[in-house]
Order: structure tokens, then C-alpha cells, then sequence
């Protein structure tokens, strides 16, 4: 059974993963990392394949080899990521082959699986296959926000780290690094899209951002059930960052009457969840806050609307 590095050694999971950049030759032929922010997970994992494909020479992760890994350009990375709902098992066999090849450039090639509790029975048992034996030349690194509903026999097959996110505080120090105005780093800081993305990503999130406070005020504030039924739809269709959105929001708004706008997640809608905080408890606020990150992943695991919809409107209820 493979050894789950977080869970034996008395590191941190900085420490665990500066160790096997530091000891590439005993890199695990298949290593899992989960935690709860997968654009977090997403860039460890193309950083670790950044070393394991860097020319010796090159340590920094500066060099062109590296730029092309973070750029997803290198020959010998693949990257397997989720179609609409689910990774398809034609992608994992995209990658079997892609594994079995020798590499072109590096002495090794990686193959990324992101979201691997996405993996369908099929693609999952396909992934099984390969990852008893992955060969001499090729590491899977495999990224999961929940591990737990992962086939058994994936898990006893990886090597395991829990990766908590960064500090708040730390990410946005990274974006402003990049050039980003402070108010622009807030953002990035609580969304973390890829580095290449972020100035596109910035207006669709706070768009999206604006359309979920906009319907939290008509539907609770406002009273109009029908903003809230749309907007639950809405977040069933939407991706993690967005869906994310409502739970943060309804966060905010518990502590909002106990906290600096200034310690808010979202201040530029601070005035919505501030007058949320107002017309319910804190605790009713906490709870839909809390229930409303626990939505299922997918439609296999559950109706992600009727889940958002059960949230919404027993927020509903409660104001009435």
C-alpha cells in the first residue's frame, strides 16, 4: 500500500512537498494531493511537474522548460481535467497512452489528473490499471478537493498530501508581486485562477459575484421567491469559484454585524451581506453558509439545484 506521507511524518505539508522536489529520484510513481482549494491544488501539482521535467541545471522553476509546463506546452506533460461534470474515460485512456511513451525532452513525463473525484467507475478503473504500474519514466500526480469518494483502491495505489491554501494574506502578496492593483489581488487572492488567466477571469467573477449578492437581495431581502429559484439553477451550472460565491457571501453576512467591512471576503458587496446581517441571525447565516459549501460535486452524487434550492429557501422561511 502506498504511503500516505501526510498522515505519518510529522511535517508540514510545505515540508513534505519540498522534500520530494529535493529527492526526485524517489518521487512517487503516483502521489495524490487534496485539500479544500483546488486552484491551490491545480498549481502544486504543475509546479512539482515543473521539477520533475526541469533540465538538472535549471532549479528555479524560471527557465523555459518550466514556463512551458506552467503554460501546459511541455511534450512531456499531459493534463487530464473534468468535460462539463465528469473526466471521461476516453481522456484517461489518452493518457495511458500518452504514459506509455518515452519522453521527449525531460527524463521523465507527468501526467496531471485535476479533480480526480470527477473520475466516472469506468474512467476510475481505467486510471487503476495504470496507476498498480506506472512505469519507470512516467509520475501521475492527482489533485482531489474530496478524497474521500475516490475508489479505495485509487487511494491505497498514491502516495497522499494534505495541502492546505496558502494564507490570505500570502496570496495576495503573490498577485500583487505579478502587478496587480491591491483591488484586483483582493479577488485573486479568494479565487486563485491560473496566473495566465487572471485578468480575464477577474471580470467574469466579479460579474458573477454581483449576479448571486443582486439575487440574495431581491430573493431575501426583497422577498421575491423567483430571484432565489433562478439563482439556485444558476449555481447548480456554475463552477466551483462561482458556487463557492453564495457560501462566502452568506458567511460574510453572519459576521458582518461583529467585524470591520474592512474583514469582509467581499467588500464590494459589503452593503448587501451588512443588510443580511440584519434581517437574520448569525447563526441561521452561518448554517445556510455552511450547508451551502457542502453541495454535492456533481450529478452523480446528488441534484446540486435542489441542494441549493433547500438552502435559499429555508433562508426564505427564516425571514418571514
Amino acid at each position: 500500500m502506498a504511503t500516505p506521507l501526510g498522515a505519518v511524518r510529522n511535517l508540514t505539508a510545505s515540508s513534505l512537498l519540498a522534500r520530494l522536489e529535493q529527492n526526485l529520484e524517489n518521487f512517487p510513481g503516483a502521489l495524490l494531493l487534496c485539500g479544500e482549494d483546488a486552484g491551490h491544488l491545480s498549481n502544486q501539482a504543475l509546479r512539482l511537474a515543473a521539477r520533475l521535467l526541469c533540465p538538472q541545471e535549471h532549479r528555479q522553476q524560471e527557465c523555459a522548460s518550466c514556463r512551458r509546463v506552467f503554460a501546459g506546452l511541455h511534450p512531456d506533460l499531459f493534463r487530464v481535467e473534468a468535460e462539463g461534470i465528469a473526466i471521461r474515460v476516453d481522456r484517461i485512456r489518452e493518457a495511458l497512452a500518452f504514459g506509455a511513451g518515452r519522453p521527449y525532452e525531460a527524463t521523465r513525463r507527468v501526467a496531471i489528473v485535476s479533480r480526480a473525484e470527477l473520475l466516472g467507475l469506468e474512467a476510475g478503473n481505467a486510471l487503476l490499471k495504470a496507476l498498480e504500474e506506472p512505469g519507470r519514466h512516467l509520475h501521475w500526480i492527482l489533485t482531489a478537493t474530496r478524497p474521500e469518494t475516490l475508489l479505495p483502491t485509487i487511494l491505497s495505489r498514491c502516495a497522499t498530501i494534505s495541502v492546505p491554501p496558502p494564507p490570505r494574506a500570502e496570496r495576495r502578496a503573490r498577485w500583487r508581486e505579478r502587478g496587480f492593483s491591491a483591488e484586483d489581488a483582493e479577488d485573486l487572492a479568494l479565487a486563485e485562477p491560473q496566473a495566465q488567466a487572471a485578468a480575464e477571469f477577474l471580470e467574469s467573477y466579479r460579474q458573477a459575484r454581483t449576479e448571486v449578492a443582486n439575487a440574495l437581495e431581491a430573493g431575501l431581502l426583497g422577498r421575491r421567491l423567483a430571484s432565489l429559484l433562478v439563482l439556485a439553477d444558476r449555481l447548480a451550472r456554475a463552477d466551483e469559484t462561482a458556487a463557492r460565491l453564495l457560501s462566502e457571501l452568506l458567511a460574510d453576512a453572519a459576521v458582518s454585524g461583529a467585524t470591520s467591512a474592512d474583514l469582509l471576503r467581499h467588500r464590494a458587496v459589503a452593503g448587501i451581506t451588512r443588510e443580511l446581517g440584519r434581517r437574520f441571525s448569525s447563526d441561521v447565516l452561518a448554517r445556510a453558509a455552511l450547508t451551502a459549501a457542502d453541495a454535492p460535486p456533481d450529478v452523480r452524487r446528488g441534484n446540486r439545484r435542489l441542494h441549493y434550492e433547500k438552502v435559499l429557501l429555508e433562508l426564505y422561511l427564516a425571514g418571514s
